[in-house]
């Protein structure tokens, strides 16, 4: 099955080599090389789904950092609710993170094109700040 991800370019080794400590415990860290195109791509449109409603369309834009510990500025913007644009920073290693959760769902054996979503630990984090 070919994901949208598949078809990035590759990330420079040397970069994943300096976030792999950060990463390598996470579940599906052997895809660390397709979160940082991800990661790179600075943008990732998607859609939250909601248990019993439907899916809700959001934006999510950010400036990727080049080290793990460098900030990584976020603005998620959901265009259906007016004024909804939420402005936050997380270390670069958490959204890099984040994305491996994304990239895992994508290839997750889903049949079809399938809207990414951000991890439900990235809408905790978000709404508990």
């Amino acid at each position: 099955m070919e994901t949208p991800f598949q078809n990035q370019p590759s990330q420079n080794q040397k970069q994943v080599s300096l976030f792999l400590p950060y990463c390598a415990a996470v579940p599906g860290a052997k895809h660390l090389k397709e979160a940082m195109a991800i990661f790179s791509q600075g943008q990732l449109m998607g859609a939250r789904q909601i248990q019993g409603g439907p899916p809700i369309a959001f934006s999510l834009q950010w400036q990727p950092g080049q080290l793990p510990a460098d900030p990584c500025p976020c603005t998620l913007t959901i265009p259906q609710v007016q004024g909804a644009c939420y402005r936050f920073s997380v270390p670069s290693h958490q959204a890099v993170v984040w994305f491996l959760q994304v990239y895992q769902s994508q290839t997750g054996g889903s049949v079809g094109e399938h809207v990414p979503d951000m991890p439900q630990s990235f809408w905790t984090q978000l709404f508990s700040a």
